[in-house]
């Protein structure tokens, strides 16, 4: 008989454990986060910490210092983010706002790097942390540039999980703004993903022509009107396209 910490189905346990990790730090936690047995997540946790990808302590558990090295090789052959730099840095200073730039990494979509202003407050948002598809802009702008079959293999077929009292919640509502979305350019965020958050999106190419993500300019609704986040779509959509430049894409 396979032994819990042997073969093929326990190598994908103890992944999902591994990236149970990045947000739960106690055995209860990861065993409701990755649905399994306590026990089973336990002899897990024990072989990633005698491997290093795991560290134990009085408060719990958290990822390792070899995932961070394993991390640090990946980035180092290719870093977005880095790439983009610059141009996030020139449209946070263009328009005061945070700037973040957003990868898709199969079916997710996830923050790569972010840059803020000098201001007295700071986004919530954070490096690592998922977009949703249908209520982030720039959600909407990688989908508006997606063929349909990828659409619905992203969203689905049915209704869709609402974030705020904003947010879109049905097919027919969500594919008429991503029509509008084509036709601007650019997509917008008007407190659907978080109440009193606006944002403008845009989506970014690699080498390829591949829609890889996308950037956006985020604000507090009490600081910028629907009107302005508008008028930061041109600037936004530039500074996409500058990023794909950086990533390699060659516009036709």
């Amino acid at each position: 008989m396979t032994s819990t910490t042997e073969g093929p189905g326990a190598v994908r346990k103890a992944l999902r454990v591994l990236e149970a990790l990045a947000d739960h730090g106690r055995v209860t936690e990861l065993a409701a986060a990755t649905g399994l047995p306590k026990s089973t997540v336990h002899r897990l946790l024990q072989v990633l910490v005698e491997t290093g990808f795991a560290h134990s302590d009085d408060t719990g558990y958290r990822t390792g210092d070899r995932v961070l090295a394993l991390a640090g090789k990946v980035l180092y052959r290719f870093d977005p983010a880095a790439q983009a730099d610059p141009a996030l840095v020139r449209l946070r200073d263009d328009t005061g706002c945070t700037v973040h730039f957003a990868m898709r990494f199969g079916g997710e979509l996830l923050y790569v790097h972010k840059v803020e202003p000098d201001k007295p407050y700071r986004m919530g948002s954070r490096i690592g942390m998922h977009l949703p598809w249908h209520t982030s802009a720039i959600g909407k702008a990688v989908l508006a540039e997606l063929p349909a079959d990828a659409v619905g293999e992203l969203i689905g077929a049915g209704d869709l999980p609402a974030r705020t009292a904003n947010s879109l919640t049905t097919q027919r509502e969500l594919h008429a703004q991503l029509d509008e979305v084509r036709a601007a350019g650019y997509a917008l965020d008007d407190g659907e993903n978080e109440l009193g958050v606006r944002c403008t999106g845009a989506c970014v190419r690699d080498h390829s022509g591949a829609v890889v993500g996308g950037v956006s300019v985020s604000t507090l609704a009490l600081e910028h009107d629907m009107t302005r986040l508008r008028e930061f779509g041109d600037r936004v959509r530039a500074a996409a396209m500058d990023v794909s430049t950086a990533l390699g894409h060659q516009p036709r």
